[in-house]
């Protein structure tokens, strides 16, 4: 009786399980050599996905630098990079078309979670994204999620402020990026 009851509240809170998108992967190589690939979660975050898929594969990513690198977090995403990290207003830039907030109760922001910069908690990002290089539970449901680092977390560990995306494929997709 006691392991019935065990075992529907762990399917009743999938968090509990961990985190395991099962989106299309993205694999984000570096001007280094290194990559690490993403797996997204469009049942989770629809719009979100939909839209971030659709930069990758117009190639928009490609050639941007990681903007933001501290302890906790990695972010880019910001096309102004690409000239270099002394422009004014780096980190505010984007695509130019903002996405609603989609909330991920069931999402705990832990180490690996990919998710959408915005300008506030509960905002709607544009195209910056960041990884959670440790756990963040505080930003529960604060910011919507792409997925998670399911390849090369060890990578990401190392990026530092600076580094250049090579270029961002979506993995199996018959259409390349741009570069």
């Amino acid at each position: 009786m006691l392991a019935t009851l065990v075992a529907s509240s762990l399917v009743a809170q999938p968090w509990v399980l961990g985190y395991h998108p099962t989106g299309p992967k993205i694999k984000v190589a570096m001007s280094s050599g290194r990559s690490f690939v993403i797996q997204t979660d469009p049942k989770g975050s629809p719009k979100t996905v939909a839209r971030i898929l659709q930069l990758v594969r117009r190639g928009f990513y490609n050639g941007q630098r990681f903007h933001r690198v501290e302890s906790w977090v990695v972010q880019w995403g910001d096309p102004i990079s690409k000239k270099g990290l002394n422009q004014p207003g780096i980190g505010e830039g984007g695509s130019g078309w903002r996405l609603p907030f989609e909330e991920r109760p069931d999402v705990d922001f832990s180490r690996g979670v990919v998710g959408v910069a915005s300008d506030g908690l509960q905002n709607g990002g544009d195209s910056q994204l960041f990884i959670l290089k440790t756990d963040r539970f505080y930003l529960y449901r604060s910011y919507a999620v792409v997925g998670k680092v399911v390849q090369g977390m060890n990578v990401v560990g190392t990026i530092e402020k600076g580094d250049r995306i090579r270029a961002m494929t979506v993995l199996g997709s018959m259409r390349r990026a741009r570069r």
